[in-house]
């Protein structure tokens, strides 16, 4: 399994009628206000992202075209946008919003976004990761 619990054979992850092909952004470091304490909500922390895009890059492998595909670099700047304007108190809700904003590209038919959140708690990795598909995001 990788970070995100992901079994090495990315093909069997996606479900059924979700298409196969997926793009990964790894490592994406985010600042944002994040935690339940008084003490967290004082300034913005750093947040690890690891976010999947399951969409068909077909178009793109034929083309060559970035106007085909999810330009990721540009993902990257939205989604660390979207994590500096946002206070949220749960790891879990941020996770939410950037799946929002991953699944805002109508290409995108699903996406995995997984989180952590370095020093939660000592001695140990704090991650939660959600999946969402166009049609359950909320």
């Amino acid at each position: 399994m990788d970070k995100m619990g992901f079994t090495s054979n990315f093909l069997s992850d996606a479900p059924e009628g979700v298409a196969r092909d997926e793009i990964r952004l790894s490592g994406l470091s985010l600042e944002t206000v994040l935690g339940v304490r008084p003490d967290e909500r004082l300034s913005p922390r750093a947040v690890i992202a690891d976010v999947r895009l399951f969409l068909d890059l077909g178009p793109a492998a034929a083309s060559d075209d970035l106007s085909d595909t999810v330009d990721y670099a540009a993902l990257a700047e939205r989604l660390r946008a979207a994590a500096r304007r946002s206070s949220f108190r749960l790891l879990e809700a941020l996770a939410g919003a950037l799946a929002d904003e991953v699944l805002s590209d109508p290409r995108v038919r699903a996406a995995a976004v997984s989180l952590e959140k370095p020093g939660a708690v000592p001695g140990a990795e704090v991650r939660a990761t959600l999946f969402r598909t166009a049609s359950n995001k909320k």
